[in-house]
């Protein structure tokens, strides 16, 4: 690759190499980008525990939520790919947590103060796109809507797909592991979803 555009990818599946990781690199590995796979699945992240200590500085728990949250400040993009479960997967959610915590707390100066530093974001704006997974392809509305709102919440952008369900790409995978790579349609989306996302890191 030629590109000096960064992009991390956070895979939310808690099923190590499965379809949202076999997706993710099939996709990646089509487009003019460098980029990095984190997998939760291969990840300790704990609950937030509400200590507030991250006012001012890292999180205080010894997991690996610091060093992916490194890794995201650093990467030019983002790509969230994660599996639909009855909701969404678990971990996925919690890691969100920890992100929008942080933002809260600083933004806040605790849970017992409000609008201490209303302007402050743990993004400024940086870009994103999201994938989802599951079974039959088919994913609410309202699904889509509050993971984008949880990934929205400490300032990132979402870069938006110009096909329903618009606000990522929902793809047929299946249950097997590998079964995705069958979806030539669903990885071609997706490819073309974070063409746009590289293309708006270029303007």
């Amino acid at each position: 690759m030629t590109s000096m555009i960064n992009l991390l990818t956070v895979v939310g599946s808690q099923r190590r190499n499965g379809n949202s990781y076999s997706l993710a690199k099939a996709v990646l590995d089509s487009v003019d980008a460098e980029y990095e796979i984190v997998q939760l699945a291969d990840r300790e992240i704990a609950f937030c525990n509400l200590c507030e200590k991250c006012i001012s500085d890292d999180c205080v728990l010894e997991d690996d939520f610091n060093e992916i949250l490194d890794k995201m400040k650093h990467a030019d993009g983002l790509v969230f790919v994660v599996p639909k479960y009855i909701f969404v997967a678990s971990k996925f959610l919690c890691f969100l947590e920890r992100l929008n915590t942080i933002d809260h707390i600083r933004k806040h100066a605790g849970y017992e103060r409000t609008f201490q530093n209303p302007d402050y974001t743990l993004f400024t704006e940086k870009p994103f796109c999201l994938f989802v997974t599951s079974a039959t392809g088919e994913v609410e509305k309202q699904t889509l809507e509050i993971v984008v709102d949880y990934i929205e919440g400490p300032g990132l952008r979402l870069i938006r797909y110009d096909k329903r369900p618009f606000l990522g790409v929902s793809v047929k995978a299946g249950d097997r592991k590998g079964e995705v790579l069958g979806n030539k349609q669903g990885i071609e989306e997706c490819r073309r979803l974070v063409d746009k996302l590289i293309d708006s890191i270029k303007k």
